[in-house]
């Protein structure tokens, strides 16, 4: 399958996540960290789950996750909409993506790199609020179109498009508007001719259409059908900067689709070193293939708190 663009690169440990949010967070000036502030209290947690079947999933994963640091969890399925829960203190934990979550705490936020994102949405939490580190999988708007009609338009990357939008169809799925693929794209200056909806099992066989680009995620299934020999291809997008890099990756170009990575947001004071280090198996383990892997799963029928804890099993303590 090609490679997805924008998969982000190496994880850093918890603690350091959270001293890369107090330092992008000016109301956490001095803090040496916002979740290790006091002993966590003994007391049930309890994650949320969405209503959509990838929310299950994560719910269950991290759920299972924080099982194995020897505290009570349960899972809250179904919740309509789970942030408003948690800022009530219904819910301890939510699991969710990096983009979708800062579109949620701030709607004008315009960063799209893994690392802006995060730091964004650091700052974009209520105080009683914080994150920890992000995983490498991620469910980010990604575009297909012809491999040689990409040519034909000397497009090599998705900001390239902006100047032959208004000439294309922009076909996309139910996904890449949640993952802010047609807000992205707007704010690219990239405006269609035509924007329409298909289901994602459609995506391959759209994509060559003629003036046609399509729009899905990091984690549909479709993408396994693409590889070096298929006349579809992926678009590449600008690449995330990593934490790692010098001073320099300031001035390269961001990305013009916002990531979309694995994180948790959770209530201060709820968890302990014990149940942070559980979190550091998603974090640390957790990538874009396996989340494509166990979404199949997930909506071919098996059992999401089944299909969480076998990975959790698998990867716990690696």
């Amino acid at each position: 399958m090609t490679a997805v663009a924008n998969e982000a690169r190496r994880i850093r440990p918890v603690a350091a996540t959270v001293l890369t949010a107090c330092a992008a967070a000016a109301v956490l000036q001095g803090c040496a960290s916002p979740v290790l502030d006091e002993a966590a209290p003994s007391t049930t947690v309890i994650v949320g789950a969405g209503e959509r079947p990838d929310e299950e999933l994560l719910a269950q994963l991290y759920a299972g996750a924080l099982r194995s640091s020897g505290i009570d969890v349960q899972v809250r399925s179904g919740v309509a909409d789970p942030t408003p829960a948690l800022d009530a203190a219904d819910l301890t934990l939510i699991p969710g993506y990096t983009g979708r979550l800062l579109a949620s705490y701030d709607p004008g936020a315009d960063a799209t790199d893994a690392e802006d994102v995060f730091e964004a949405l650091a700052r974009a939490l209520p105080d009683e609020l914080t994150i920890s580190d992000y995983a490498s999988a991620q469910d980010r708007a990604v575009l297909l179109a012809d491999r040689e009609r990409l040519t034909q338009w000397s497009v090599s990357r998705v900001a390239d498009l902006a100047g032959r939008c208004a000439d294309l169809t922009f076909a996309v799925t139910e996904d890449f508007d949640t993952a802010g693929g047609l807000t992205a794209l707007e704010r690219a200056d990239c405006r269609p001719r035509e924007v329409r909806r298909i289901e994602d099992a459609q995506s391959v066989a759209v994509a060559s259409e003629p003036d046609t680009v399509v729009g899905t995620t990091t984690t549909s299934s479709a993408l396994a059908e693409i590889d070096a020999d298929s006349p579809v291809s992926t678009v590449p997008d600008a690449p995330d900067r990593s934490p790692q890099d010098d001073t320099n990756a300031d001035d390269a170009p961001a990305p013009v689709l916002p990531a979309q990575n694995v994180v948790p947001v959770f209530r201060k004071g709820t968890l302990d070193e014990a149940q942070l280090d559980a979190l550091r198996t998603i974090a640390g383990e957790l990538t874009t293939s396996d989340l494509t892997e166990l979404r199949a799963r997930v909506e071919e029928g098996d059992d999401p708190e089944t299909v969480a804890r076998e990975w959790i099993d698998e990867h716990a303590g690696a």
